[in-house]
């Protein structure tokens, strides 16, 4: 791989150097220009001192970016795990992920966090931009940004009315339906924007009883993962005054399945590697998600500053029936097995004030933030079946609250020099009603609850700093050197543990220290980013087992993770773009004992994890794409695309037992367009590539795996006016 990098600059130095006064302006001759808000404002990324991956519109469809699978190694350091449901997702960035209902990675649509994982997977259709910032970001988005933040623009209605119908089919039966169209209603002041989508596939696994207790025949060959998605976005904005605008924007999504991956598994990773396609399942599941997202941003402009308003709420219902674990689950709250949950509530607010004049010395944003949710863990509002017509109950309710204030500077110290400085002050109120073992009971259609709910209450603050200093080298070239600190919240366990055993968790945290380089030349035909990191991770948050069926959220130890990451972008000739990224990463659990506890014997199984590599956390990543776009008349245009992926091997597991190799991708894109219409053939795993989706995060008890999607391909047919 280092003959790949050196290859890889060597190529761009050549390039260069051949070509150095060629001047070319024409549209597919140059590199879109890249423009980010790492810092809550629309910059150039060559002017931000953070690792920025940022993929545009029109990248977003060429390569058919639909999931956030497919940012895996396309963003250097970044790894996607999660099972058939895009709500229960593991978001790796540089090693530092989640293993609780707090993201570790923040994910934001349109300027609103996603607060918790159960408000992950919205459907990512009519794409203006996403941004990967690498490496925490507590200062400027807070709580859960420790490892990095996900950043998601939808296109927003402008001065002109504009439309797309787009139709996919594809194997395992895929359906994928879009269409959206944006217009003035009274120009130059309210405009309407509405986009929708509707997908439905099959899963791939098939199922088959053998070795499990059913004797259910009907139940062989049934396809496990099937899910149906609907989500509609619609805009409306209004430019009161030429300081003045308001955009209000409602966001929903339901995804429905009767053959769920939702909490099922295979039972091992030989089974998932080598016969992907089967698993071994008694009972098949169902679950559903309703989703609502209302938002509204306002902004008022002046000469000298501007402020803007972000006010959002979101709701989340959720229910789910015959999740086979092992043992049955339903989602559970007081009344019917499988019912549907109390709705998740989340309000938020954020109002905050920054500098206009880009051209100043001294530049400022400050804000304040806040926000009250209810939540129900859906994994401890359950059902858990000791026999037909008999269950034990497990409940549990979140009531949080958060504040917080934040502002950065920066002052231009000499013409090339700029300094940066950050800091914000979170404070966190949580409290949880929740019971343990055995303290409720579903027998007979009756509940009751033998022993009151427990109630605990918590409260926690952080102070997140960033310092930054950035160079520039000439008009189109810096060098930053960062650091920051990054903050993810604490947290109450859901159940009820046992005496002597902590109730209540303390928050994370991770300083991280960066030293980047920025680059862009040739006319704009080539970009190149290059960054070094390090950075400790203290007070890991981590499920342990405690007693029978109770597990309890504990700080277990302290981590590290240091690595280099390089992005380049090359249009040598007219219409061939070449992409690459590559990482490398070192990321280790420092000293410190993962406590089990034996209720044979009723010892404490002691493992020790100082030294293992940090799980979920590939060595390398490697990612190559070409593409070549070609006018073959005044109307027809054609596209050539082929994707390579190469992810290192990495451990699922802490106790580094659970390890996927090393393997390779092939993704490709094909087809023409002609005007306004096109019709393109593409791939994903081209090569029927085995490997898994998801591993168990502790193998002490089980084994557990989720294989990843086979060889897809697939027909689009798309209409833009």
């Amino acid at each position: 791989m280092k003959k790949t990098i050196l290859f890889l600059i060597l190529s761009i130095q050549y390039i260069y150097s051949q070509h150095k006064t060629e001047k070319d302006s024409t549209k597919n001759n140059q590199l879109e220009e890249v423009i980010v808000t790492a810092n809550k404002i629309e910059q150039k990324n060559i002017e931000v001192p953070v690792a920025v991956t940022s993929i545009s519109a029109k990248a977003i469809l060429d390569s058919r970016l639909v999931s956030y699978s497919d940012l895996t190694g396309r963003v250097p350091n970044y790894l996607y795990q999660g099972s058939s449901v895009g709500f229960q997702s593991i978001n790796s960035i540089r090693g530092i992920q989640v293993f609780s209902y707090n993201p570790a990675v923040s994910i934001y649509v349109d300027d609103v966090n996603s607060l918790d994982i159960m408000a992950g997977g919205l459907e990512l259709t009519d794409i203006e931009r996403i941004e990967v910032l690498r490496g925490p970001q507590s200062t400027l988005f807070g709580r859960n940004a420790m490892g990095g933040v996900i950043n998601i623009f939808t296109k927003k209605p402008i001065n002109k009315t504009t439309g797309f119908i787009e139709l996919e089919n594809g194997n395992f039966a895929l359906q994928r339906f879009s269409a959206g169209i944006k217009s003035p209603i009274i120009k130059d002041k309210l405009f309407f924007g509405l986009n929708g989508l509707f997908q439905k596939r099959d899963g791939f696994m098939k199922n088959n009883i053998k070795g499990t207790t059913s004797t259910d025949t009907s139940l062989n060959g049934r396809t496990i993962g099937d899910e149906e998605n609907t989500y509609g976005n619609i805009f409306l904005k209004w430019l009161v005054n030429s300081k003045l605008n308001f955009t209000a924007n409602v966001k929903h999504q339901r995804d429905f399945s009767n053959a769920s991956g939702y909490l099922v598994a295979q039972k091992t990773e030989k089974i998932a590697l080598e016969t992907p396609t089967v698993i071994n399942l008694t009972r098949i599941g169902r679950h559903e998600r309703e989703m609502t997202n209302y938002s509204l941003i306002g902004k008022y402009q002046t000469q000298n500053f501007e402020i803007t308003s972000i006010t959002a709420f979101q709701q989340i219902s959720f229910s789910f029936r015959n999740m086979d674990f092992p043992g049955y689950y339903e989602s559970f709250y007081r009344t019917a097995i499988g019912e549907k949950l109390p709705t998740q509530n989340v309000w938020s607010q954020e109002i905050r004030i920054n500098s206009a004049h880009k051209e100043n010395k001294f530049q400022y944003i400050v804000g304040l933030y806040g926000f009250k949710q209810i939540s129900y863990d859906p994994t401890n509002n359950l059902a858990y079946e000791l026999s037909p017509a008999n269950y034990v109950i497990y409940r549990n309710k979140r009531n949080n609250n958060g504040y917080a204030a934040f502002g950065e500077i920066s002052y231009r110290i000499f013409d090339k020099l700029k300094a940066i400085a950050g800091v914000r002050y979170d404070i966190e109120e949580r409290e949880s009603i929740f019971n343990g073992f055995g303290d409720a009971i579903f027998v007979g259609g009756v509940f009751t609850q033998i022993n009151p709910d427990l109630t605990k209450s918590v409260k926690y603050n952080a102070f997140s700093p960033k310092t930054s200093l950035i160079f520039s080298l000439d008009k189109k070239s810096n060098i930053y050197a960062t650091f920051t600190r990054g903050f993810r919240a604490g947290g109450i366990s859901s159940q009820a543990v046992p005496a002597g055993v902590r109730q209540d968790y303390d928050p994370e945290y991770s300083d991280n220290f960066e030293l980047g380089y920025k680059t862009g030349f040739w006319n704009n035909r080539v970009n190149f980013n290059a960054a070094a990191f390090i950075i400790n991770w203290q007070d890991l948050q981590f499920s342990n087992l405690v007693a029978p069926t109770t597990y309890s959220m504990e700080n277990v130890g302290d981590a590290y993770s240091k690595g280099i990451e390089l992005e380049a972008n090359i249009i040598p000739v007219k219409g061939l773009q070449l992409d690459f990224a590559y990482s490398i990463n070192d990321a280790q659990y420092k000293d410190f004992d993962l406590k089990r506890l034996n209720f044979i014997t009723g010892s404490q199984i002691i493992t020790p994890i100082g030294g293992n590599k940090l799980s979920n956390a590939p060595k390398t990543t490697f990612y190559a794409a070409t593409q070549y776009s070609i006018k073959t008349s005044e109307n027809v245009n054609l596209l050539f695309r082929v994707e390579f992926r190469n992810v290192g091997g990495y451990y699922t597991d802490i106790q580094n037992s659970l390890y996927q190799p090393t393997y390779q991708i092939v993704n490709t894109r094909f087809g023409l367009s002609y005007d306004n219409y096109g019709l393109f053939l593409w791939t994903k795993n081209l090569t029927n590539e085995h490997y898994l989706f998801y591993g168990s995060s502790d193998t002490s008890l089980r084994r557990s795996s989720v294989a990843a999607m086979p060889s897809q391909i697939g027909v689009t047919l798309s209409a833009r006016f």
